[in-house]
Formats: C-alpha cells, structure tokens, sequence
C-alpha cells in the first residue's frame, strides 16, 4: 500500500486522469523552481559562511548584506513566480473542490510521488536556509536587521507554494511530511503548514505527519 492513502479510489477515470496530469503539471513547475533557487540557496550559505570565518577584524556586515540581499530577493522572485504558475495550474478550481476527498481514499500515485519529492527538496532547502540563515546571522546583528525581514517575505511565497498544492493534491503533503521526517525535518513543514492554515483545514494529515515524527 502507498503511504497517501488506502486501495480503495472512488475517483472516477475522468478524476484519476485528471489527478495524474495535475500532479505531472505541478510536479514540472516545483522541479523547475528548485533548479533556479538551489543555486541561489547555496550562495546566501556560502557568503555567510565565508564571513563567519573571517578573522573579527576582517568582518565586514555591509558586505554581507551587499552580496546576500540580491540573492534573497532573486529566490523570492522565483518563487512568488513559481506560485502563480501553481495558482495557474487549475483554472477551473474543480481539483480544489475534490481534494479533500481524494487525499483519503486512494494510493498514491508514481506522479504524486514525484511532486512530493519535488516540494521535500524545495522545503528543505528553501525553509532550511531561512532557519540556518536566520541562526547564524545573530553574530552579525546589524546584517540580520537588514536582511531578517527579506528572509521573512523569502518564507512567504513558499508558505503560498506549499498551500496551493495541498489544496490541489492533498495526499502530497502527507508524503512530504514522511519524507521531511525520514531526515527529522518534519518541523520545517509543521510550521509551513500552521502558517498557511493548512493544519487547521486537514487536521488529519496533520496527525499522521505528527504520529510520524513520533516515531509511529
């Protein structure tokens, strides 16, 4: 049996047709972000690494905030991108309506599985650097006021991105949290989740991501 639900799929052929296109759709979008904003994730890391190294006196935050700042503001770009093309992905908004159903009642399929391999790896590396950044800055007090907020408004868009495919897909996101919690990162998703209010409309989901970060 899948990890997305049981064997039993009342979706009709239309739906399931539907379904699989939906998730290749997202899938290619979420890919298509990552290529875009690892690189750019990779950088924000290496700069601050590279000034935490640096002897206290050849510390330099204006030059942080100089070379991190366009970094930051280019993956927000991507991303408030990569959430339109999400938002553009069903038009019709008939998947929205049917999502909530078709989380619970069948497998999960190759395509499904895909998409949440995609959107683990953009949460893991997109929210994992907000969190590094944010801790490491605190030895660069005057860095972190500037480039605290941009960090913030970078979580946003993924909040959205994340939210958009639970409301299309729902299933996805109880395999993102299995896959987050295989690396003890599901709390990256928790908090995604809590912040887009998805916890409160899929309470389930939410429990089995929960009973799976216990260790269940």
């Amino acid at each position: 049996m899948s990890e997305a639900g049981g064997d039993h799929d009342e979706r009709s052929a239309a739906d399931i047709k539907q379904d699989k296109e939906l998730a290749e759709r997202l899938s290619s979008i979420i890919e298509d972000a990552n290529e875009r904003v690892l690189p750019l994730t990779k950088q924000i890391r290496s700069h601050i690494e590279n000034m935490n190294q640096r002897p206290d006196e050849d510390k330099n935050e204006d030059e942080l905030v100089k070379n991190v700042r366009p970094l930051i503001e280019q993956a927000e770009k991507v991303l408030n991108e990569t959430y339109g093309a999400i938002k553009g992905a069903d038009p019709d908004n008939r998947l929205s309506r049917t999502a909530k159903r078709n989380a619970a009642d069948h497998k999960a399929t190759p395509e499904e599985q895909r998409l949440a391999e995609a959107l683990k790896v953009m949460v893991e590396d997109v929210q994992g650097t907000i969190d590094w950044a944010k801790n490491q800055l605190d030895a660069f007090p005057k860095a972190k006021k500037d480039l605290g907020p941009l960090l913030d408004a970078l979580g946003q868009p993924l909040t959205q991105i994340v939210g958009g495919v639970g409301l299309l897909l729902m299933g996805v996101l109880n395999l993102v949290g299995k896959l987050l919690s295989g690396l003890g990162l599901e709390s990256l998703l928790h908090g995604i989740m809590a912040a887009s209010g998805l916890d409160k409309i899929y309470k389930g989901i939410m429990g089995s991501v929960g009973g799976i970060a216990g260790g269940k």
